[in-house]
């Protein structure tokens, strides 16, 4: 059997690189890694099989848990917030009133947006002071405004 090891792991490394190549996991790779000494090793006479295995799987381990984390950091990139997450906290004018059946609008600065309420049954009348809390693509998500002492 060990005369026939390295065209396993030749087998286990081009599957690993084919699948690591059709997804974006970043796990097949550490696999083809380890078949990779292990086919190295297949060479050495008087090797067993076995041996082999073990070298396999803990290779293909130590990659996997040493390795992954790291290169996952570096391939992701920054994470770049849009200047519409600046809107969040911002109050606003309601033009429009909103109900579970009416969007609003709400006018922030000089842009007007589509206004939706926080909650399914929110009903906020026109002219009232918003807040908002969320964005939901190019609609805001609001709740009416708590005022403070200053009438803000």
């Amino acid at each position: 059997m060990e005369q026939y090891m390295w065209i396993i792991w030749l087998s286990v490394f081009v599957i690993g690189l084919i699948v690591e190549a059709i997804g974006t996991d970043l796990v097949s790779v550490w696999f083809s890694g380890g078949a990779l000494i292990a086919l190295i090793i297949s060479f050495i006479p008087e090797v067993a099989w076995w041996v082999e295995v073990i070298v396999f799987v803990v290779v293909s381990a130590v990659c996997l848990l040493t390795l992954r984390p790291l290169t996952r950091k570096y391939m992701r990139g920054k994470i770049v917030s849009s200047n519409a997450d600046a809107l969040i906290g911002k109050k606003g004018m309601l033009l429009e009133k909103v109900g579970p059946m009416h969007r609003g609008v709400c006018q922030l600065g000089d842009v007007k947006w589509t206004a939706l309420g926080l909650e399914d049954d929110t009903k906020i009348e026109a002219g009232k002071v918003v807040e908002v809390v969320a964005i939901s693509g190019n609609k805001l998500i609001v709740r009416e405004a708590e005022l403070t002492a200053e009438g803000e």
